[in-house]
């Protein structure tokens, strides 16, 4: 069968971590907790989640509430977002060179699809849809299992540490991307077979695959 590309949604497909800061500040303000200055950001994005919590004095077992309220909060904002640059473009390409596309989100699905026909990327053959943002591992699983798709005959491509780890806990052929929410070397961390800047070197990868 062809090949499955299955993507992170948010940061790999659609740029929301401007968005999420502003969100994350706004609950700051209200818990007591420190918030994060434009100027800290490029650090942010080199840092683990559990160093992250430790500067901003968020207890490391209130994370995944946080984040699931930050997604919550921002779902109004994604059918009017834009999609990372050239990403519909390098999909297309690969779509039409016989690569399936998927993607995994903790989104609304209403608001999600909103987003995908407003900027014309309505092109996935697979939609996974999960309540909490920090289920990475059993949400590929998950996706596995429910479409009969064996692990060697999909790719996943994320933006996060935890993305990697969850597809090579999951035996994924795995693409980094560093345009997202965490740095070129901080996903270097997470032994992803490539670690690529722009979408475009995603196609070139799989053209010598």
């Amino acid at each position: 069968m062809n090949k499955v590309l299955l993507l992170n949604f948010n940061g790999t497909i659609v740029d929301t971590k401007d968005l999420a800061i502003n969100i994350y500040n706004k609950i700051a303000d209200k818990q007591g907790y420190k918030t994060v200055s434009k100027d800290q950001v490029a650090e942010f994005r080199s840092l683990s989640i559990r160093e992250r919590c430790k500067l901003l004095d968020v207890p490391i077992y209130k994370m995944p509430l946080v984040g699931i309220s930050i997604k919550r909060q921002y779902q109004k904002y994604i059918p009017d977002l834009g999609p990372i640059p050239s990403i519909k473009e390098a999909l297309s390409d690969l779509k039409q060179k016989g690569y399936k596309l998927a993607f995994t989100t903790s989104n609304k699905q209403s608001e999600t699809n909103q987003f995908l026909i407003n900027n014309s990327l309505d092109i996935f053959t697979y939609e996974h849809y999960s309540f909490n943002p920090f289920t990475k591992s059993r949400d590929i699983a998950s996706f596995l299992k429910k479409n009969n798709l064996f692990k060697e005959n999909v790719i996943y491509i994320g933006d996060e540490l935890r993305d990697i780890e969850a597809a090579k806990k999951n035996g994924l052929f795995c693409i980094a991307v560093s345009w997202g929410y965490d740095s070129k070397e901080l996903l270097q961390k997470g032994n992803a077979d490539y670690v690529v800047d722009q979408p475009e070197d995603i196609i070139e990868i799989l053209s010598r695959a």
